[in-house]
């Protein structure tokens, strides 16, 4: 099969990582325009997208016909994916899950590009998962440390964009009415104001206590560092469109001084060391900056430090772009 009969499917021209997936696969030249099909699970009509300077029309999922030379990205949760992701794995094509419909299957393997590309090689199903934005930075910033990792616990402040596209657009025009002196209406997904709040949890709470995502993230963190770390989790929302900034409480196995915690992260894949890392330092970057790097008080095991990060360029798009490019070239 040549390169050129390779297609990837990609599934949510209406999430929230869409257009910065298009940009990155269209400046990294991974495909043609020729190579791209759009679908959508909305029944309206949904306008053509530019990729390449050339017009893509978007097709009605239900009726689209899968292969065996196609590489299926799926960005959007709902029945009708999962049930396109059964077709096409059906079909014979690679399945890549980047909206965590998935999640809890074991049979399917969890692949960060940076940390583990390897297990592509040894696959039983060709169904894979993308970890979410928040698992993917928070695994990239403790890779260096995995082998001296006792617990973590994070505390994640994730943007409005991590709740999707519809949250976005909600939050920009309740800032708006916000900024005319009018009462804006309550977003009707968390029940919440999203302009101008932070939010202890963006999601209602489980029994437990925990959100869902808290959870996901726990779980997704364990597949990709090993479950012989203890790791708990808080997942709050910040009141900023694009960004998402960690911090993280590390307890090492063994007390370490903070230069050789710093040179180990240095030297981490796509690892950038900053004093005071923001949001707004991140959005854009190809990389996860660290910083406020310091010795607990309460251990001397115990270091901290915060992971920021582009949630969707880097986070989402790149990720995927990297997995894509792998599965087309080379699998």
């Amino acid at each position: 099969m040549t390169e050129s009969t390779r297609e990837l499917v990609i599934v949510g021209v209406g999430s929230a990582a869409f257009n910065a997936l298009l940009e990155i696969l269209e400046e990294r030249e991974t495909i043609t325009a020729g190579q791209l099909k759009l679908l959508s699970a909305d029944e309206a009509d949904v306008d053509p997208q530019v990729f390449a300077n050339r017009s893509i029309a978007v097709q009605s999922l239900k009726d689209f016909a899968f292969a065996e030379n196609q590489v299926l990205l799926v960005l959007e949760t709902g029945e009708t994916a999962e049930a396109a992701m059964a077709r096409a794995e059906l079909a014979g094509a690679w399945v890549v899950d980047a909206a965590g419909i998935s999640r809890g299957d074991e049979s399917v393997e969890l692949i960060h590009p940076l940390l583990n590309p390897a297990v592509l090689q040894s696959l039983d199903r060709k169904v894979i998962a993308v970890p979410g934005a928040g698992a993917a930075m928070v695994a990239e910033a403790l890779f260096p440390l995995a082998s001296q990792l006792q617990s973590v616990e994070v505390i994640l402040n994730q943007p409005v964009s991590a709740l999707g596209k519809s949250s976005v657009d909600a939050a920009a025009a309740q800032t708006a009415r916000l900024f005319n002196g009018q009462e804006p209406e309550v977003d009707e997904a968390t029940g919440q104001r999203l302009a101008f709040n932070h939010l202890s949890s963006a999601e209602a709470l489980l029994d437990s206590g925990h959100n869902f995502s808290e959870l996901a993230l726990v779980l997704e963190l364990r597949r990709l560092l090993g479950d012989d770390v203890a790791l708990d989790a808080t997942v709050n929302t910040a009141s900023v469109f694009h960004g998402q900034l960690a911090n993280l409480c590390v307890q090492l196995k063994e007390p370490a001084s903070l230069e050789v915690v710093r040179g180990l992260l240095k030297n981490g894949a796509r690892l950038e060391m900053r004093d005071r890392p923001s949001a707004q330092d991140a959005v854009g970057s190809e990389n996860t900056l660290i910083g406020r790097l310091r010795s607990g008080l309460i251990s001397p095991k115990q270091v901290n430090f915060c992971a920021v990060s582009d949630n969707l360029r880097k986070d989402v798009a790149i990720n995927c772009v990297q997995i894509v490019h792998l599965l087309l070239k080379t699998h």
